[in-house]
């Protein structure tokens, strides 16, 4: 997504208006507690999150749904926690990628004798190592941040590297919360129950497909309407010689027209965004216009997946 700096930044201020706060977090000395708990399901979409006023902008669980785990993530229950509760890995591919808009982004998390090294990116630059390992238990930490980006899309990624300092008696990495200066941007798919479709649409599965599966309509009165509170919508679909043009709107204005015609299949392509929009409620509404480009097969559309900074409605 391009993004004028400017404009970004005046949305950001918009967003986080009366949600920022000049506090640091503040920490507990605690005995160590065993961590034993169920595995993180990485796959959910159906997690909930909170935010509350962090020390830099919103505070964000780890339980976001809009934050991308990989790998073997476990999830232990504790009242030391933010909101009671944190994730933690010590396992090879275990990763956590965030996407946002905005300016800031820090990093909420337990350090302990028990915990290791992590790597950190911001925007695929070079990596840095963020060491979790302290003396005594601390909850709640700022162990490491951005500082001020400039306003626009960032992406944040965590990584467990298996290494840790000489005085540390394991390679355990965790998040317990992120607070963002912004507005997190979340992949849903095409599935999501949030989305309303008319007309008549199929359900298909290709590996290739964001999440594998996406949504296809080829009949007069086909569409999706999406509502959503944020700043900006990514359209995800595949492009192929059998898929024609869908007519889209944005809070009921000028109809524009997207061709998914391409000469050979495209998977999770982003055929259309909304570009930056005035923070608030907005309405997308993608429909089946029955017409193609000249050399297509077909007249279908569909649907892969939607990005949306802000959340669904």
């Amino acid at each position: 997504m391009k993004k004028s700096l400017l404009v970004v930044g005046v949305l950001v201020l918009m967003v986080l208006v009366g949600g920022c706060s000049s506090k640091t977090a503040t920490s507990t000395t605690t005995t160590a507690l065993p961590e034993t708990s169920t595995t993180l399901d990485t796959s959910s979409t159906t997690a909930t999150s909170v935010p509350t006023t962090g020390s830099q902008g919103v505070r964000h669980q780890q339980t976001e749904p809009r934050f991308t785990y990989s790998g073997t993530w476990k999830s232990p229950s504790t009242a030391s926690a933010s909101r009671g509760s944190f994730v933690y890995a010590d396992s090879s591919g275990a990763s956590l990628t965030m996407r946002f808009t905005g300016t800031h982004l820090a990093w909420i998390a337990k350090t302990s004798p028990a915990y290791g090294i992590a790597s950190v990116t911001v925007d695929d630059g070079v990596p840095v190592t963020v060491d979790l390992f302290s003396l005594s238990t601390l909850w709640q930490q700022t162990v490491w941040e951005t500082g001020v980006l400039a306003a626009g899309a960032h992406t944040v990624k965590i990584e467990w590297t298996g290494t840790k300092g000489t005085a540390a008696t394991g390679t355990n990495i965790n998040v317990d919360a992120i607070d963002v200066t912004g507005v997190v941007t979340g992949s849903h798919q095409e599935g999501n129950a949030k989305l309303a479709y008319s007309g008549n649409w199929t359900t298909g599965s290709d590996p290739l497909a964001s999440g594998g599966s996406f949504t296809f309509a080829d009949s007069s009165g086909s569409s999706v309407t999406i509502r959503f509170s944020g700043i900006e919508l990514d359209w995800l679909a595949e492009k192929s010689p059998d898929y024609g043009n869908a007519t889209v709107t944005v809070d009921g204005g000028s109809p524009v027209t997207v061709n998914l015609y391409s000469a050979e299949a495209l998977w999770a392509e982003m055929v259309w965004g909304t570009g930056v929009l005035t923070a608030g409620t907005h309405t997308v509404k993608i429909e089946w216009a029955g017409t193609k480009d000249t050399a297509a097969t077909g007249t279908g559309i569909n649907i892969d997946a939607l990005d949306v900074t802000g959340v669904l409605k």
